[in-house]
């Protein structure tokens, strides 16, 4: 009978250590699967952060040309005004031509050279 209960309590004792072993392993396993999905979750938020950076970059270009569009038009806008300007001295010069007064009288009261009154009728 001795006999028999060494051979159990060294079945026993077989069976209690892989047991343990495997639960050993088994916590291990877990362990590093833990570990895993905590590295996984801070880059999904290390990505997560850079999408936001991109969007706020992106948000603030948008504004960007849309003040650089505005900025365009105005100079488009004060392009034209000067345009209309020189039309109406062209036709002032040419009228004050065609009635007689001389180049350096136009010249004198536009306070321009006549170089440039020149410049302008052509």
């Amino acid at each position: 009978m001795m006999i028999e209960k060494d051979g159990v309590n060294k079945m026993l004792e077989k069976h209690v250590e892989t047991r343990s072993d495997e639960c050993w392993k088994k916590i291990i396993e877990d362990f590093q699967k833990i570990h895993e999905n905590e590295e996984r979750m801070e880059r999904q938020l290390e990505i997560e952060e850079a999408h936001k950076q991109v969007e706020e970059a992106n948000k603030r270009a948008e504004v960007a040309n849309k003040r650089a569009e505005e900025a365009n038009k105005r100079a488009d806008e004060s392009d034209k005004k000067m345009d209309q300007m020189n039309q109406l001295m062209k036709l002032g010069i040419k009228a004050m031509l065609t009635n007689g007064m001389s180049l350096e009288l136009i010249s004198k009261s536009l306070s321009k050279s006549e170089n440039e009154i020149m410049e302008l009728l052509k």
